[in-house]
């Protein structure tokens, strides 16, 4: 099933005005529980790619429109309440400690609270007043106005094939890659369950090579990130070695048909997040997003993969 929605619909409306109720909450509990769960529930999404889905959307990843906004509000109290204790409006404001709060306001605003509060907010490095000319231009880009930041949308591309498919549950041997995303250790992932497969003779025409990754790049370091190299095997191999097996339940993705370099494949899900799912009636799933391999890209004269990206989905 391959869905088109036409740019400007009802289904992207439904988007923008969650983003907004997360923009809300977020604005409204400062100092509360901005976990992403609890974000992600008060604009009604599941939490398992919600912050992949939030930065793709607005441009800034949860944790630093968290912190800015937590920032400026302090800048403000600390103008309009001289005489409160800088500690009190830190913790009033979000932050754990008075330390964790200079730290983050000294690299904002490029001065110390105190500084700011003396000159009332006038006393910018140059450094900083670059920066100020950057930040107006970056929030007018993102669509924000005023001190609501509601969420405007700006325009998008609308060009990705997508098509909504029923994938079976696969039974898959893998092995993790070590240092999370990165192309080198991913490789050596995947010559490692070869080197194990080959020999005992699983390997066959039906086999599929799976890609699964758990994490989002823009919060979890990129070596951190979790990423298995998967086969899918039968019923009767059993693990051993470097080896672990697990099964994937399978379910209702979108999948998309990528041509490209391996390395490229985090704008493939951006592009999912930001102009595919605003159109389509479905939001992101609860499982990991699955890449399946149809070619070895150590072996391609340009080095690309041809691989099915498949992200799990639910109804909007």
């Amino acid at each position: 099933m391959h869905t088109t929605v036409k740019k400007g619909s009802a289904l992207v409306r439904e988007y923008e005005r969650r983003i907004n109720l997360a923009l809300d909450y977020i604005r409204d509990n400062l100092d509360g529980d901005l976990s992403v769960s609890a974000i992600a529930r008060a604009a009604f999404f599941s939490p398992f790619h919600f912050h992949r889905l939030f930065t793709s959307m607005t441009d800034e990843t949860l944790y630093d429109h968290v912190r800015r906004l937590r920032i400026e509000r302090a800048a403000n109290v600390l103008l309009h309440s001289p005489d409160k204790n800088i500690t009190d409006i830190a913790l009033e404001s979000g932050f754990s400690s008075s330390a964790t709060f200079a730290r983050a306001f000294r690299d904002h605003f490029d001065m110390s609270a105190s500084e700011w509060r003396a000159g009332r907010g006038m006393k910018k490095s140059k450094k900083r007043k670059s920066n100020s000319k950057q930040g107006k231009a970056f929030q007018s880009s993102l669509g924000y106005s005023g001190g609501r930041q509601q969420f405007i949308p700006q325009p998008r591309r609308y060009r990705m094939k997508v098509d909504v498919k029923e994938l079976p549950p696969y039974r898959v041997a893998y092995v993790r890659s070590k240092r999370g995303y990165e192309q080198e250790s991913i490789r050596e992932a995947y010559e490692t369950i070869f080197r194990w497969a080959g020999p005992r003779g699983i390997c066959g025409p039906d086999t599929h090579v799976i890609g699964a990754s758990y994490d989002n790049p823009d919060i979890t370091p990129m070596a951190k990130c979790r990423y298995d190299a998967c086969i899918s095997i039968g019923e009767k191999v059993q693990p051993e070695g470097p080896v672990s097996v697990k099964e994937f339940p399978g379910g209702k993705y979108a999948v998309y048909r990528y041509h490209g370099k391996p390395a490229e494949l985090g704008t493939v899900f951006k592009s999912l997040m930001s102009d595919w799912f605003p159109t389509s009636g479905y939001q992101p799933g609860d499982a990991p997003c699955l890449e399946f391999y149809y070619n070895d890209p150590d072996k391609d004269p340009k080095g690309e993969a041809t691989a099915d990206i498949c992200m799990p989905v639910k109804p909007l």
